[in-house]
Protein backbone atom coordinates (compact mmCIF):
# COMPACT_ATOMS: atom_id res chain seq x y z
CA UNK A 1 0.00 0.00 0.00
CA UNK A 2 1.30 3.47 -0.88
CA UNK A 3 1.68 5.47 2.35
CA UNK A 4 3.96 8.35 1.32
CA UNK A 5 2.17 11.64 0.94
CA UNK A 6 3.28 15.20 0.35
CA UNK A 7 3.45 17.19 3.63
CA UNK A 8 1.14 19.91 2.24
CA UNK A 9 -1.50 17.32 1.41
CA UNK A 10 -1.25 15.82 4.89
CA UNK A 11 -1.68 19.22 6.45
CA UNK A 12 -4.65 20.02 4.21
CA UNK A 13 -6.51 17.13 5.82
CA UNK A 14 -6.06 18.71 9.27
CA UNK A 15 -7.20 22.15 8.03
CA UNK A 16 -10.32 21.02 6.23
CA UNK A 17 -12.38 17.86 6.62
CA UNK A 18 -15.96 16.87 6.02
CA UNK A 19 -17.06 17.78 9.53
CA UNK A 20 -14.74 20.57 10.66
CA UNK A 21 -12.46 23.34 9.47
CA UNK A 22 -9.40 24.89 11.06
CA UNK A 23 -9.56 28.59 10.24
CA UNK A 24 -7.81 31.89 10.83
CA UNK A 25 -9.73 34.55 12.74
CA UNK A 26 -8.51 38.14 12.73
CA UNK A 27 -8.87 40.26 15.86
CA UNK A 28 -11.24 43.03 14.77
CA UNK A 29 -11.36 44.45 18.28
CA UNK A 30 -14.71 42.76 18.82
CA UNK A 31 -16.50 44.03 15.67
CA UNK A 32 -17.80 40.55 14.87
CA UNK A 33 -19.34 40.02 18.31
CA UNK A 34 -22.28 42.51 18.48
CA UNK A 35 -23.94 41.14 15.30
CA UNK A 36 -23.53 37.60 16.63
CA UNK A 37 -24.99 38.62 19.99
CA UNK A 38 -27.92 40.33 18.27
CA UNK A 39 -28.49 37.20 16.18
CA UNK A 40 -28.56 35.14 19.37
CA UNK A 41 -31.23 37.46 20.83
CA UNK A 42 -33.24 37.20 17.62
CA UNK A 43 -33.09 33.41 17.55
CA UNK A 44 -34.04 33.24 21.23
CA UNK A 45 -37.12 35.36 20.50
CA UNK A 46 -38.05 33.25 17.48
CA UNK A 47 -37.57 30.06 19.48
CA UNK A 48 -39.83 31.32 22.26
CA UNK A 49 -42.40 32.42 19.69
CA UNK A 50 -42.27 29.00 18.06
CA UNK A 51 -42.70 27.27 21.45
CA UNK A 52 -45.62 29.49 22.45
CA UNK A 53 -47.47 28.82 19.19
CA UNK A 54 -46.89 25.09 19.58
CA UNK A 55 -48.12 24.97 23.19
CA UNK A 56 -51.02 27.39 22.74
CA UNK A 57 -52.01 27.50 19.06
CA UNK A 58 -53.10 31.03 18.12
CA UNK A 59 -56.03 32.04 15.92
CA UNK A 60 -53.56 33.18 13.25
CA UNK A 61 -51.22 30.92 11.31
CA UNK A 62 -48.66 29.57 13.83
CA UNK A 63 -45.00 30.37 13.32
CA UNK A 64 -43.27 27.71 11.28
CA UNK A 65 -39.58 28.33 10.88
CA UNK A 66 -37.60 26.58 8.15
CA UNK A 67 -34.49 24.51 8.65
CA UNK A 68 -32.08 25.29 10.19
CA UNK A 69 -33.92 27.84 12.33
CA UNK A 70 -36.64 25.43 13.43
CA UNK A 71 -36.43 23.96 16.93
CA UNK A 72 -33.57 26.32 17.91
CA UNK A 73 -30.98 24.54 15.77
CA UNK A 74 -29.47 27.83 14.56
CA UNK A 75 -29.49 29.16 18.12
CA UNK A 76 -27.32 26.27 19.32
CA UNK A 77 -24.93 26.98 16.45
CA UNK A 78 -24.68 30.69 17.24
CA UNK A 79 -24.02 29.99 20.92
CA UNK A 80 -21.24 27.59 19.96
CA UNK A 81 -19.71 30.10 17.53
CA UNK A 82 -19.84 32.80 20.21
CA UNK A 83 -17.84 30.55 22.51
CA UNK A 84 -15.23 29.99 19.79
CA UNK A 85 -14.95 33.59 18.60
CA UNK A 86 -15.12 35.52 21.86
CA UNK A 87 -11.57 34.54 22.98
CA UNK A 88 -10.15 35.71 19.62
CA UNK A 89 -11.35 39.30 19.95
CA UNK A 90 -9.91 42.24 21.88
CA UNK A 91 -6.71 40.40 22.71
CA UNK A 92 -4.86 42.26 25.44
CA UNK A 93 -1.26 42.72 26.46
CA UNK A 94 -1.13 39.17 27.85
CA UNK A 95 -1.36 37.89 24.26
CA UNK A 96 1.81 37.82 22.19
CA UNK A 97 2.16 40.20 19.25
CA UNK A 98 2.14 39.20 15.58
CA UNK A 99 5.09 41.04 14.03
CA UNK A 100 6.39 41.78 10.55
CA UNK A 101 9.85 40.38 9.69
CA UNK A 102 11.52 43.55 10.99
CA UNK A 103 10.40 42.52 14.48
CA UNK A 104 8.91 45.91 15.36
CA UNK A 105 5.89 46.50 13.10
CA UNK A 106 2.82 44.93 14.69
CA UNK A 107 0.08 43.24 12.71
CA UNK A 108 -3.56 42.78 13.64
CA UNK A 109 -3.49 39.46 15.56
CA UNK A 110 -4.65 36.18 14.05
CA UNK A 111 -5.99 33.22 16.02
CA UNK A 112 -6.50 29.64 14.91
CA UNK A 113 -9.76 27.89 15.78
CA UNK A 114 -11.53 24.73 14.65
CA UNK A 115 -15.16 25.17 13.62
CA UNK A 116 -17.75 22.51 12.74
CA UNK A 117 -18.40 22.78 9.01
CA UNK A 118 -22.13 22.47 9.66
CA UNK A 119 -22.03 25.57 11.87
CA UNK A 120 -20.66 27.68 9.01
CA UNK A 121 -23.34 26.33 6.68
CA UNK A 122 -26.09 27.03 9.23
CA UNK A 123 -24.85 30.59 9.83
CA UNK A 124 -24.88 31.23 6.08
CA UNK A 125 -28.35 29.70 5.68
CA UNK A 126 -29.65 31.85 8.55
CA UNK A 127 -28.37 35.00 6.84
CA UNK A 128 -30.08 33.97 3.60
CA UNK A 129 -33.39 33.42 5.40
CA UNK A 130 -33.25 36.73 7.25
CA UNK A 131 -32.27 38.61 4.10
CA UNK A 132 -35.06 37.17 1.98
CA UNK A 133 -37.18 40.04 0.56
CA UNK A 134 -40.23 37.82 1.09
CA UNK A 135 -39.61 37.39 4.82
CA UNK A 136 -42.96 37.55 6.70
CA UNK A 137 -43.57 41.09 7.89
CA UNK A 138 -43.83 40.22 11.58
CA UNK A 139 -40.44 38.45 11.49
CA UNK A 140 -38.94 41.25 9.40
CA UNK A 141 -40.15 43.81 11.96
CA UNK A 142 -38.53 41.84 14.78
CA UNK A 143 -35.25 41.64 12.84
CA UNK A 144 -35.36 45.38 12.15
CA UNK A 145 -36.05 46.27 15.77
CA UNK A 146 -33.13 44.20 17.05
CA UNK A 147 -30.81 45.29 14.23
CA UNK A 148 -31.45 48.93 15.08
CA UNK A 149 -29.49 48.45 18.32
CA UNK A 150 -26.34 47.94 16.22
CA UNK A 151 -26.72 51.25 14.39
CA UNK A 152 -25.49 54.43 16.06
CA UNK A 153 -26.80 56.69 13.27
CA UNK A 154 -30.22 58.06 14.40
CA UNK A 155 -31.09 59.18 10.86
CA UNK A 156 -30.70 55.85 9.11
CA UNK A 157 -33.74 53.94 7.94
CA UNK A 158 -34.93 50.73 9.57
CA UNK A 159 -34.59 48.79 6.33
CA UNK A 160 -30.93 49.81 6.16
CA UNK A 161 -30.43 48.51 9.72
CA UNK A 162 -31.77 45.09 8.78
CA UNK A 163 -29.77 44.98 5.56
CA UNK A 164 -26.50 45.82 7.32
CA UNK A 165 -27.17 43.34 10.11
CA UNK A 166 -27.86 40.50 7.68
CA UNK A 167 -24.82 41.52 5.66
CA UNK A 168 -22.61 41.31 8.75
CA UNK A 169 -23.84 37.80 9.51
CA UNK A 170 -23.24 36.72 5.91
CA UNK A 171 -19.77 38.29 5.91
CA UNK A 172 -18.87 36.55 9.17
CA UNK A 173 -19.90 33.23 7.61
CA UNK A 174 -17.70 34.14 4.65
CA UNK A 175 -14.69 34.80 6.88
CA UNK A 176 -15.13 31.41 8.55
CA UNK A 177 -15.48 29.80 5.12
CA UNK A 178 -12.45 31.55 3.63
CA UNK A 179 -11.04 29.44 0.82
CA UNK A 180 -8.16 27.25 1.92
CA UNK A 181 -4.89 28.20 0.20
CA UNK A 182 -1.19 27.60 0.66
CA UNK A 183 -1.10 31.01 2.37
CA UNK A 184 -3.64 29.97 5.01
CA UNK A 185 -1.84 26.63 5.45
CA UNK A 186 1.41 28.44 6.11
CA UNK A 187 -0.07 30.92 8.58
CA UNK A 188 -2.17 28.37 10.45
CA UNK A 189 0.78 26.03 10.84
CA UNK A 190 3.06 28.77 12.19
CA UNK A 191 0.53 30.47 14.48
CA UNK A 192 -0.83 27.20 15.89
CA UNK A 193 2.72 26.14 16.81
CA UNK A 194 3.45 29.39 18.67
CA UNK A 195 2.60 29.88 22.35
CA UNK A 196 -0.22 32.47 22.54
CA UNK A 197 1.62 34.54 25.14
CA UNK A 198 4.77 34.89 23.03
CA UNK A 199 5.53 37.35 20.23
CA UNK A 200 5.76 35.87 16.75
CA UNK A 201 7.82 37.52 13.99
CA UNK A 202 6.83 36.33 10.53
CA UNK A 203 9.36 35.30 7.92
CA UNK A 204 9.39 37.11 4.56
CA UNK A 205 7.38 34.25 3.04
CA UNK A 206 4.84 34.35 5.88
CA UNK A 207 4.62 38.14 5.63
CA UNK A 208 3.64 37.89 1.98
CA UNK A 209 1.06 35.23 2.91
CA UNK A 210 -0.31 37.49 5.65
CA UNK A 211 -0.72 40.42 3.24
CA UNK A 212 -2.53 38.29 0.65
CA UNK A 213 -4.77 36.76 3.30
CA UNK A 214 -5.53 40.19 4.79
CA UNK A 215 -6.54 41.36 1.29
CA UNK A 216 -9.04 38.52 1.06
CA UNK A 217 -10.40 39.17 4.55
CA UNK A 218 -10.74 42.86 3.72
CA UNK A 219 -12.84 42.10 0.67
CA UNK A 220 -15.15 39.91 2.76
CA UNK A 221 -15.54 41.79 6.03
CA UNK A 222 -14.57 45.39 5.39
CA UNK A 223 -15.60 45.54 1.72
CA UNK A 224 -12.02 46.48 0.94
CA UNK A 225 -11.00 48.60 3.91
CA UNK A 226 -12.05 47.00 7.15
CA UNK A 227 -8.92 45.38 8.56
CA UNK A 228 -5.96 47.43 9.74
CA UNK A 229 -2.79 45.70 8.57
CA UNK A 230 -0.59 47.33 11.17
CA UNK A 231 -1.44 48.30 14.71
CA UNK A 232 1.72 50.32 15.34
Amino acid sequence: MQTDRAPAACYLETVMSNDQRTVLVVDLDGEVLPPLQTLEQLLLSLGQWEDDDRLDPPDREPLRLPEPLADRQALVTVERLWGLLRPTQGLGAEHGRLLAPNGTTEHAPLSVITVPTADIEILSATARFLGNPGLPSDIADLVTDLARSLNTDPYSRGRDDRTEFVSQIARLAGLLDLEVTEDTHLLIRRIAANRPDRDLALTDEEEAAYQRTADRMNRLWGLGSGISRYLY
